[in-house]
């Protein structure tokens, strides 16, 4: 994938946040061990145009002033109602650091519970929790559904074939996906029957 380059300028202290959003622009922070901390300001629509591209896995090139250094989303805070992106935390690294994300899951083949016992397949877990080199970050790993063969099989973090590049954090017993019995409801279609009278003399009354 080509870099992704993004522009920001330093914000002065006394700018109020909700000014900034009123320009159409974003205030974010950059910060990590080898960077000073700095706050920032951005336009909106290059800041969601870059975000929708990189997501929290892709290097993002921000120049803040003519200085370029490389960042990853680290993260954002959306509007709750519009979903526009109100704030931005940017983690700065260096090409020999770890850093510390989250890699999501893309599920792949076909499971055999499902097209021979009509299994459904949840799909439980999204993402893995990881730390490694920025070179190594990739848009997914793939959960190969085909392990699970029978109703009530499973795939746990560790079945994922997962690089020794990656130091994975989730707990490695934890459930990716399972093949659940299908649920089978029964509708009653036969057609309600009136009720008759006790009695004979009952139905002449009426």
């Amino acid at each position: 994938m080509e870099k992704i380059v993004l522009k920001g300028q330093k914000r002065d202290a006394s700018e109020e946040a909700r000014a900034i959003r009123a320009g159409k622009e974003v205030p974010a922070v950059v910060y990590g061990h080898k960077q000073e901390t700095i706050s920032i300001k951005m336009g909106s629509s290059d800041v969601l145009r870059a975000y929708r591209v990189a997501g929290e896995n892709h290097i993002v090139s921000l120049e803040v002033d003519g200085k370029k250094m490389d960042v990853l989303f680290h993260e954002v805070q959306k509007a709750p109602v519009s979903g526009a992106i109100i704030h931005v935390d940017f983690y700065a690294i260096t090409k020999w650091e770890k850093v510390h994300t989250h890699i999501p899951l893309t599920f792949v083949w076909i499971s055999k519970a499902k097209t021979d016992e009509g299994a459904i397949i949840e799909e439980v877990l999204k993402q893995v929790e990881v730390k490694c080199l920025p070179n190594d970050l990739v848009d997914a790993f793939e959960v190969n559904l085909s392990l699970l063969e029978k109703t009530g099989d499973n795939i746990k973090v560790s079945d994922i074939n997962i690089s020794d590049k990656y130091e994975v954090l989730t707990a490695q017993d934890e459930v990716v996906a399972v093949a659940a019995k299908a649920k089978v409801e029964v509708i009653d279609t036969a057609a309600p029957q009136a009720e008759l009278p006790a009695d004979p003399k009952d139905a002449k009354a009426e």
